[in-house]
């Protein structure tokens, strides 16, 4: 026959989980009220954790029985335990999880949300009077990590209202918000659920963008959300500006950089060519930030409209065209002009320069033509001014 002292139930239990028992139920003292009291050890019980139902031992205890709810019902007996023959009979709600001790007390291991509720100990004395008490189990779950979700990924700056919430709803459970890292402060625009738990911001603006952290709390378990960013869409208050660092760069030469001007901070830029999305070739590169475009050495193939387009999730802005122009080095040993005559003419150089035109201005700018002769005919015939081809 088995020790007194020994689990009544037959089923192998590990070492930890007695050596939890032995642990509580040494320090657990009874009360001192004859009458059979249950309690949870310990009082607030984890989801995953195990608790252990604990009464006050009666006087020549013949029998232990525990069932579920508030009544002895043999419907939902759990097990019931003969101290005189040391027999347990586990019952129609028997878990598989439970361990019944000779002193009465029963053992939960990995409680879960399902068993919380009640449960009523039925003790029978040598003298088959019996004492019975119910109690209850409440089992709370460990919070996750808890999310927060908004009802609009794209609010509109003044227009709009958004709704964030801490999590999925859970019960027993208090939340509090922070916004950049501080309590909320007081506010007309915002505004606060009955239980907390959902924040709503009143016609929000680009102030609104956080951080955002949510906390959520019950008796076993705390928790807090990752920062959460609200971006809200605005419009560009003015069109953004392109300039050009330099006006005189012949074809072959550089650098040429231009420079995208956005009054709004926060933006995106990227850059257009003749109307079409900018194609970097190996002679350009743009800045970290996309304002600064430099292109270096210039060739004829980068002439033409450039523009720059500021923009946010809720907006965008083109600069007006700015336009590079660039020609090509050319020269002749012979050359003749309209109403100029150039005998014996060696060489003859004329280099072309390149000039930018802002929408309709254009700036013409420094021809140099430079020649070089032996020898000139002593009557120049000059009926005409010298014709320079256009750029």
């Amino acid at each position: 026959m088995e020790s007194p002292t020994s689990p009544a139930s037959r089923r192998h239990v590990p070492w930890s989980r007695l050596l939890l028992a032995v642990s509580l139920l040494t320090f657990w003292t009874p009360p001192t009220t004859a009458q059979v009291t249950i309690e949870t050890v310990p009082r607030l019980a984890a989801e995953g954790s195990d608790v252990l139902l604990a009464h006050n031992v009666s006087e020549n205890p013949l029998a232990y029985s525990w069932h579920r709810g508030e009544s002895v019902d043999n419907t939902q007996l759990i097990a019931s335990y003969r101290v005189d023959n040391n027999a347990t009979t586990n019952g129609s709600v028997y878990s598989g999880r439970e361990t019944l001790y000779p002193n009465g007390t029963r053992l939960i291991q990995n409680v879960t949300q399902k068993d919380t509720g009640s449960y009523t100990l039925l003790v029978t004395k040598k003298d088959l009077q019996t004492e019975r008490q119910a109690g209850h189990l409440h089992v709370h779950p460990v919070l996750p990590t808890p999310v927060i979700t908004s009802n609009n990924s794209n609010p509109r700056e003044h227009e709009d209202t958004v709704v964030l919430t801490c999590g999925s709803e859970t019960q027993n459970t208090s939340y509090m918000w922070w916004i950049n890292n501080q309590s909320l402060p007081k506010s007309m625009r915002l505004k606060l659920s009955k239980d907390k738990r959902t924040l709503i911001l009143v016609a929000v603006t680009r102030n609104d963008t956080g951080p955002y952290v949510c906390e959520a709390r019950n008796p076993v378990s705390v928790s807090r959300s990752d920062p959460f960013t609200l971006d809200a869409l605005y419009p560009q208050s003015q069109h953004p500006s392109l300039q050009a660092s330099n006006a005189t760069v012949t074809e072959h030469e550089g650098p040429v950089v231009l420079t995208c001007l956005a009054d709004e901070t926060g933006v995106s830029i990227c850059w257009f060519f003749k109307g079409q999305s900018l194609l970097l070739a190996e002679r350009m590169t743009l800045s970290s930030d996309n304002s600064t475009l430099t292109i270096d050495p210039v060739s004829r193939e980068d002439a033409g409209d450039y523009q720059c387009e500021a923009f946010n999730r809720g907006n965008s802005s083109r600069s007006d065209p700015l336009r590079l122009r660039c020609s090509a080095l050319f020269s002749s040993k012979s050359f003749i002009l309209s109403g100029l005559i150039l005998g014996s003419l060696i060489h003859f150089e004329y280099v072309f320069v390149c000039g930018v035109r802002n929408c309709s201005n254009f700036i013409l700018l420094p021809v140099a033509v430079q020649f070089s002769q032996h020898h000139l005919l002593k009557r120049l015939s000059l009926p005409h001014s010298i014709f320079l081809p256009s750029l």
